[in-house]
């Protein structure tokens, strides 16, 4: 499962890329109303470069992909989505991948905070280490934004792997706040066993399906069987009522 990584908050402005506009590709428009369930994707967006360069700090003309080592380990980042606030905030999702990465480590998932503005992308705020992750070296496999959880947007990620036949993902819920995102806690999003020697087979698929906003929200499950789960805010954190019902692998 995903490799728990310390974030790492690091405020930073002034970077400055070409104009940011409402006809600038860098800026979601006509975005489809929300409804649940909230469904996860993997689609790259492959027009978010302008605002990928100002968040790495990349020359004009750059390719969107960039280098940090974090930890003495290597990883490599590209852009995957953006996501504009009411303050014209972008809020850009890079992951980044490890370089000669064992089975069960991950890599790392970077949110940029970016303020749009008539000169283009300024660069507000960096944090590296939020969300979930994949096994193999892999970022996030799947995401997306949502309003539908609480007063602040949220950014759903997921990852996960694979273990003798045995595949179990993790999602995470991050609150996307004004100083910053913060992880809010995580759920089990599938799983699904019988290709090992000797297992069930069996198969779940879980979406987040209700939420009273700040205060709680219900994961539905289907495949071999379907069920709900409740997880509450607590302590900053939101956590399962009850026992897992999802099998582990």
């Amino acid at each position: 499962m995903r490799k728990s990584v310390l974030a790492a908050v690091i405020a930073l402005s002034g970077l400055v890329s070409p104009a940011a506009s409402a006809f600038d590709p860098d800026t979601p428009v006509g975005e489809k109303p929300e409804a649940f369930p909230i469904t996860l994707g993997d689609e790259e967006d492959a027009t978010i470069d302008l605002a990928f360069r100002t968040a790495f700090g990349l020359p004009k003309g750059a390719e969107p992909e960039a280098a940090r080592t974090i930890d003495e380990r290597s990883y490599h980042f590209r852009p995957v989505a953006i996501h504009l606030l009411e303050d014209n905030t972008g809020v850009l999702l890079s992951v980044g991948s490890l370089d000669e990465a064992g089975h069960s480590e991950g890599g790392l998932n970077a949110i940029h905070y970016l303020k749009s503005s008539p000169d283009g992308w300024v660069k507000q705020g960096e944090w590296i280490g939020l969300g979930a992750t994949g096994t193999v070296g892999n970022g996030a496999t799947s995401w997306a934004f949502s309003s539908l959880l609480g007063r602040n947007p949220y950014l759903i990620t997921a990852g996960g792997g694979v273990w003798q036949g045995c595949a179990i993902g993790s999602a995470a819920v991050t609150e996307l706040a004004p100083d910053g995102p913060v992880d809010r806690g995580s759920f089990t999003d599938g799983m699904s066993s019988g290709a090992g020697l000797g297992q069930t087979e069996q198969e779940y698929e879980g979406k987040i399906a209700a939420a009273v906003p700040d205060k709680s929200f219900t994961v539905a499950y289907t495949g071999t069987r379907s069920f709900k789960q409740e997880y509450v805010l607590k302590n900053g954190k939101y956590e399962l009522v009850g026992k897992d019902q999802v099998p582990g692998c």
